[in-house]
C-alpha cells in the first residue's frame, strides 16, 4: 500500500512539473529576462567595441575633437572605438615618412600619393596588401576599378582611395566684371587672354583706378598644367608614335603653352610673383577683389562667392565657374586622377590578419550612406540642418569643429551624399563636372611605377618646373629650355621613360 502512495505522489509531482514546462502563447520557452534586481542575478555581459586608430590631415590646426559629436555618431554607427590623429597638411609627407620609418603608425593611414617612401613601404610589406581582400566588403567592392588601378603599385593595391570626381578642375571668374568690360565668357584661348587682358585694364570694378589684374598664380603649377593640356600636351606623359611614353614638356604643344604663359606674364595679366608665392596666399587676391580668375576646382567658386557673401557683406552673384576653353587642337581637359591618394592598412597598427579585415570592415561601414553622410555633412542639427526638401545646409561657425574629419573618407559609392540647398554658381560647377568627362585627357603613366622616379622624381620635376618659370620670365630661351630637357633626360629622365615605357606595354 505503501509503494503504491509513493507511486502516485510520484505521477502526481511529474504531471506538474511537465505543466509548469508547457510553453505559453507564442511558443517560446525563454526565461523572462533578469532585470538586474534579483537576487544574485548575473550582470548583463558588456560588450568591448573594437578599436581603430586612424591618421589623417589637417589644414588648419585645429582638427576634430576626439569626443565631438560626428566622431560620437561614427562610434554608434560602427561599433568602433575610434582614435584619430592629424598632422598638418605642410608638413604631413616629411612626418609621414619619419613616422613610416620608425613603424610608428596607426591601422589606418591616409596617403597622399605615391612617393618614393610610399612605395618603397609597400613593397617592404609596411601596409597590407588588400587586393584580394577589399571586393569581399559589400560597400568596398563597388570602387571603380579604373581608379583602383590607378592606385596600384607594381599592379597590387594597398588602400581604398579617398574618391575625387575626375572632371573638377575648372576656371572661377567675376561674373560682374566680365559684364562690365562688355565681354561674354570665353570659348577659346584667345578670349580668355582678351578676359584677362580687359580684367587687368579694363577697369573691371568700375572704381576708376588701375588697381586690378586678370589671374593670380602661386608656386603649385596645376594650372600652368591645365593650360598645357588646353593646348594639346599630354596629361604628363603621352604615347609616341613608337609606342614608347614621352613627357609632357617635350611636345611642340608645351612649348605652345608656355609660350602662351609667357604673354601673360610680359603684359601684366597674372602676378609677377607666382613663382614665389605660397599656396596659402594663393587665393587672397581674388577675395579681395584684386584680380579676377582663379583656375583650379570647379568647387572653388561657390567658397568664393561664400566668402564675399559671409565675410564682405556683398552681393551673391559675383562668381561664376566654367570650362577650360577650346585651345587649337579641340577642346581638352586635365582631370583629376579620381583620387587624392588612398587610406592604407598599416601592419604596425593592424599587424594580424584579423586586424587587417577589422580595419577594412570600418572603411567598409563608413562607406554607408550614414557613414559617408556623417563623415562629409557631420551631425543633423550640429553641424546642418534639413529644409523641407530633404536638402541641407550647413551651420555656420567661428571654427569648423568636424575640420579634418573628412580626409580618410573615401567614398567609394556614389550618390549616397545628402544633398545640399545648391546656389546657381554650384549648381553649375556640378554640371562642369559633368561635363569635363568627355574632354579629359588620360594619363597613361597613372598605375605605373618607375624605380629611378621614386628616387629621384623630386629633383628631375624641379628640373622642369625651374627651366618653365626661367622661360617665362624670359631668363631663358627656347633653345635654353630645350638645353634643361637634354639634360633632364641625362640626369635620369631617359630611365624614367624606358621603365615607364616597358611597365606601359607589359600592361598590355
Amino acid at each position: 500500500m505503501k509503494k503504491l502512495n509513493l507511486l502516485c505522489i510520484f505521477l502526481v509531482l511529474t504531471v506538474l512539473l511537465a505543466a509548469c514546462a508547457i510553453p505559453g502563447v507564442g511558443g517560446t520557452t525563454t526565461p523572462p529576462a533578469q532585470t538586474g534586481t534579483e537576487p544574485n542575478a548575473p550582470a548583463p555581459e558588456k560588450v568591448e567595441p573594437k578599436k581603430i586608430s586612424i591618421l589623417a590631415i589637417t589644414f588648419s590646426g585645429t582638427p576634430i575633437e576626439q569626443d565631438e559629436p560626428a566622431v560620437l555618431a561614427l562610434e554608434e554607427l560602427t561599433g568602433y572605438d575610434i582614435t584619430l590623429e592629424f598632422l598638418l597638411n605642410s608638413s604631413y609627407e616629411d612626418q609621414l615618412n619619419t613616422r613610416m620609418a620608425a613603424q610608428n603608425l596607426p591601422a589606418l593611414v591616409a596617403i597622399t600619393g605615391k612617393t618614393a617612401s610610399v612605395i618603397s613601404n609597400c613593397r617592404a610589406g609596411a601596409f597590407w596588401d588588400i587586393t584580394d581582400y577589399y571586393k569581399s566588403y559589400p560597400n568596398l567592392s563597388k570602387a571603380n576599378a579604373i581608379v583602383m588601378n590607378n592606385i596600384s603599385i607594381d599592379g597590387r593595391v594597398f588602400g581604398i582611395y579617398r574618391a575625387r570626381p575626375l572632371g573638377r578642375n575648372a576656371i572661377s571668374y567675376r561674373k560682374d566684371w566680365l559684364a562690365n568690360v562688355g565681354l561674354s565668357e570665353p570659348k577659346t584661348m584667345d578670349e580668355l587672354y582678351n578676359m584677362l587682358k580687359a580684367f587687368t585694364y579694363n577697369d573691371p570694378d568700375k572704381n576708376g583706378q588701375n588697381d586690378t589684374y586678370g589671374m593670380t598664380w602661386c608656386k603649385y603649377f596645376g594650372p600652368l598644367d591645365q593650360i598645357a593640356v588646353a593646348f594639346g600636351a599630354p596629361n604628363k606623359w603621352g604615347e609616341g608614335a613608337d609606342g614608347k611614353l614621352v613627357p609632357y614638356f617635350d611636345t611642340p604643344e608645351y612649348m605652345e603653352s608656355i609660350k602662351y604663359i609667357k604673354k601673360l606674364y610680359d603684359e601684366g595679366l597674372i602676378n609677377k610673383d607666382y613663382a614665389a608665392m605660397e599656396t596659402s596666399d594663393w587665393t587672397k587676391d581674388f577675395q579681395n577683389s584684386k584680380s579676377g580668375v582663379h583656375i583650379d576646382v570647379s568647387d572653388q567658386a561657390w567658397r568664393f562667392q561664400k566668402n564675399f557673401i559671409e565675410k564682405q557683406q556683398m552681393s551673391d552673384d559675383l562668381v561664376w565657374v566654367m570650362g577650360m576653353p577650346e585651345g587649337p587642337k579641340g577642346k581638352k581637359a586635365m582631370p583629376t586622377s579620381g583620387h587624392a591618394g588612398f587610406v592604407a592598412v598599416s601592419k604596425n597598427g593592424a599587424p594580424k590578419e584579423n586586424d587587417m579585415k577589422d580595419a577594412l570592415n570600418f572603411l567598409d561601414l563608413c562607406n554607408t550612406k550614414e557613414g559617408q553622410n556623417i563623415l562629409n555633412w557631420g551631425v543633423e542639427g550640429v553641424h546642418y540642418d534639413l529644409n523641407e526638401k530633404g536638402e541641407a545646409a550647413r551651420r555656420t561657425f567661428a571654427q569648423d569643429p568636424v575640420e579634418g574629419f573628412n580626409q580618410f573618407m573615401t567614398n567609394v559609392v556614389d550618390g549616397l551624399l545628402i544633398q545640399e540647398a545648391l546656389k546657381p554658381v554650384q549648381k553649375r560647377h556640378l554640371e562642369i563636372q559633368a561635363e569635363n568627362i568627355q574632354y579629359v585627357v588620360g594619363n597613361p603613366a597613372e598605375p605605373l611605377t618607375s624605380d629611378t622616379y621614386a628616387k629621384n622624381g623630386s629633383q628631375l620635376d624641379q628640373m622642369i618646373n625651374d627651366a618653365r618659370n626661367q622661360f617665362v620670365a624670359g631668363q631663358i630661351d627656347e633653345a635654353g629650355f630645350k638645353a634643361v630637357v637634354a639634360n633632364w633626360y641625362a640626369q635620369g629622365g631617359q630611365a624614367v621613360c624606358d621603365e615607364y615605357t616597358a611597365a606601359y606595354k607589359a600592361s598590355k
